[in-house]
């Protein structure tokens, strides 16, 4: 009789059908699962975020979660306006690191995990349309100065 058979028989007495209590079934209140969308604002300049957030956010904020992927540093923007965001690498930042990283691979599978983990009805883009982004990632060069 390994643990799991032993367990069963310790403690107390299983209560008879007489001195049972009531079975109830207690439903909890909890949210309905929200659903997302990811927009996203790739190569779009700094002053347009503000608007674009403002203007997503009165049309999809009160049914979805929105989530918005940016190329851009400023994280400060959609900290203010407690909007969620995912950051990909600005196409400088690649071309800058393209001998440390496949950029190509990356990209990729960053997506892929992004999609997975948000689950999106739909994606908007502003700006840069994310297909043509991922496409656009320079390939990995080989360091010349080692």
């Amino acid at each position: 009789m390994g643990i799991f058979g032993w367990l069963p028989h310790r403690g107390p007495k299983p209560a008879t059908p007489d001195d049972a209590p009531e079975q109830t079934l207690a439903i909890y209140a909890s949210q309905p699962a929200q659903t997302a969308i990811i927009v996203t604002l790739i190569g779009i300049e700094a002053e347009q975020i503000d608007e674009i957030i403002d203007v997503t956010a009165r049309r999809f904020g009160k049914k979805h979660k929105i989530v918005y992927l940016t190329d851009s540093l400023d994280f400060m923007r959609f900290r203010d306006r407690n909007a969620i965001f995912e950051y990909l690498p600005s196409a400088l930042e690649q071309k800058l690191h393209a001998a440390e990283i496949c950029w190509n691979a990356y990209l990729a599978r960053r997506w892929r995990l992004l999609l997975s983990k948000w689950q999106p009805v739909h994606v908007i883009s502003y700006g840069r349309n994310i297909d043509a982004f991922l496409a656009a990632a320079p390939p990995m060069t080989v360091r010349t100065d080692r």
